[in-house]
């Protein structure tokens, strides 16, 4: 037998997730792993001492109907250069962020995707808690090395953002700089930390987390909580993320090329402050004006009785969809 005990009981969940309703039975996955039945069975419940819902025994194994697992070896094989992992998966974490930035630091490649089915201490713009139920929500970390000066570095929350609203469909919208609504209610958030100097970009983590199959209340006022589960069958955890990464690759080769101008265009075609009337604040100051898009750096334009405002940071919490 080969591999560790987590390596293992990867294979196993593959196996179930490949099988569907049908089932594997122990022996077909003793010969696949070259163990004992009782091996498996050890397997299996520690599987489902992490939370997943896997039954039978003595007529085979199979998921749960509600299992919503994210396979890394069934994932990995779909993705593609920028962002073609490894991705790095656990049934429960603190924050996905504080563990891509700890790779990033220790030398990770570009591309790495840590994922989690909980988080303890998810935390999204502000210091706000970001919560999900196990397994109801895409909760992910994607390590960039980008090779941009940094004083263009803060269109990439922009990037990811465009990103994220184009995995979840012709209806998101983005409010700037970090949040996805559907409708009015908020599907997705990002949180993009980084390390640069006057020179470069040493690394960057792009936070990601979709309410699939529920939402739990929000720590915030503005929103009512949605998940895609809200609007229909929901997508399967795994195709999300290969989607996710599809789009962000896409839209990260693309400003990393040259082309900013298409990721803001692609931005403004969903932007749903433009043209009205909002409150940001930002460092302790209320900065009432017209949305009007943003610049070249991601900066949001502000129209006020002054003038023009350029804001680079802040929090949109009045006037917006």
């Amino acid at each position: 037998m080969t591999g560790g005990p987590a390596e293992r009981r990867e294979r196993i969940l593959a196996a179930l997730v490949r099988a569907g309703a049908a089932g594997a039975s122990g022996e077909v996955l003793a010969a696949d792993l070259g163990c004992s039945r009782a091996a498996v069975h050890r397997h299996v419940e520690g599987l489902r001492r992490e939370g997943l819902a896997i039954g039978g025994a003595h007529d085979g194994y199979r998921l749960g109907e509600d299992a919503d697992p994210v396979v890394p070896m069934l994932v990995t094989p779909r993705l593609q250069p920028p962002l073609a992992g490894p991705v790095l998966w656990s049934p429960d974490t603190g924050s996905t962020n504080d563990d891509a930035i700890a790779q990033a630091r220790a030398g990770a490649g570009e591309g790495l995707v840590i994922g989690a089915d909980r988080q303890s201490a998810g935390r999204g713009r502000r210091g706000r808690a970001w919560l999900a139920a196990p397994g109801h929500a895409l909760l992910v970390s994607v390590l960039l090395r980008p090779d941009v000066p940094p004083v263009d570095a803060g269109l990439l929350p922009i990037v990811v953002a465009v990103a994220a609203a184009e995995a979840l469909g012709p209806e998101a919208r983005i409010v700037w700089p970090n949040d996805i609504l559907v409708g009015r209610r908020k599907m997705a958030g990002i949180l993009c930390e980084m390390s640069a100097d006057q020179e470069r970009v040493a690394w960057a983590v792009a936070g990601i987390g979709v309410n699939v199959r529920s939402a739990p209340a929000l720590d915030d006022a503005r929103w009512e909580a949605g998940a895609l589960g809200d609007l229909g069958d929901p997508p399967a955890r795994a195709d999300l993320l290969v989607e996710l990464l599809s789009a962000l690759g896409r839209r990260y080769a693309q400003w990393v090329g040259g082309d900013a101008p298409g990721v803001l265009d692609a931005f403004a075609g969903r932007d749903a402050l433009a043209n009205r009337e909002i409150t940001v604040v930002m460092a302790g100051e209320e900065v009432r004006g017209v949305a009007a898009g943003t610049d070249g750096l991601g900066r949001l334009r502000l129209r006020t009785p002054a003038g023009e405002r350029l804001l680079g940071a802040g929090e949109v919490v009045r006037g917006a969809p």
